[in-house]
């Protein structure tokens, strides 16, 4: 995985214009990748909403046009991070093949924390339960809706494949399919580097072994 601190984005060098009534310049995602360059150059501290606007060629009120507050504006790259990653899961477990699917959702977790150093590294810097003490009631709403979502599909592949998404069963293949494979990559994050391949390949039996124990239902009980 490439060090975080060796990364250096180009910088954006576009006009901003403060007249009233026009269209912002700069978009929300591009307020939100300066804050994330900011972050993994120098920690969540350097992400400040000054050093945001300097960062997109900006002056401040051009941030706060998108974002009430640096919480807010904090919390929604953490938030974009959690969607992203959890896209991937949500389309590794709809394939169907279910051995498949299982095989797609552990190398998903290798796979996206190797190509997005960053946002893995925010997630891993940030406490969902700290950033809930700032977010407005909109944020909130989307996380909801984000893991509801997530959870759906998880108990959709569980149906498909064992005949039942029972809480026994969810939580085997939960842990088999989503935190077995966080816990391996995370201690590699944010500075050691990419996971070796053993443990990729380890990660991936040890998921399949915990899945070939879960009892198999013939209808929902549910």
């Amino acid at each position: 995985m490439t060090e975080p601190g060796a990364w250096s984005p180009p910088r954006r060098e576009r006009a901003w214009s403060g007249a009233a009534g026009r269209e912002p310049r700069y978009s929300i995602d591009e307020i939100l990748d300066a804050a994330l360059e900011l972050v993994v150059e120098d920690g969540p501290a350097a992400a400040t909403v000054s050093a945001v606007a300097r960062r997109i060629g900006a002056p401040s009120g051009s941030v706060y046009h998108r974002f009430a507050s640096r919480d807010e504006l904090m919390a929604r790259l953490w938030l974009r991070s959690i969607a992203r990653y959890q896209e991937g899961v949500v389309t590794a477990l709809r394939r169907n093949d279910a051995n498949e699917a299982a095989r797609a959702a552990v190398a998903h977790c290798f796979d996206w924390t190797a190509a997005h150093p960053g946002e893995s590294a925010l997630l891993l810097q940030y406490n969902k339960r700290d950033l809930l003490r700032a977010w407005p009631d909109t944020l909130a709403a989307e996380l909801r809706t984000h893991n509801r979502r997530t959870r759906e599909v998880v108990r959709g592949y569980a149906r498909q494949r064992f005949g039942s998404s029972d809480a026994e069963v969810m939580d085997r293949v939960t842990f088999a399919l989503v935190d077995l494979p966080y816990a391996a990559v995370r201690r590699h994050l944010p500075d050691r580097g990419r996971p070796a391949e053993w443990l990729r390949d380890f990660t991936l039996r040890s998921a399949e072994a915990i899945l070939a124990e879960v009892p198999t239902r013939i209808t929902d009980s549910s």
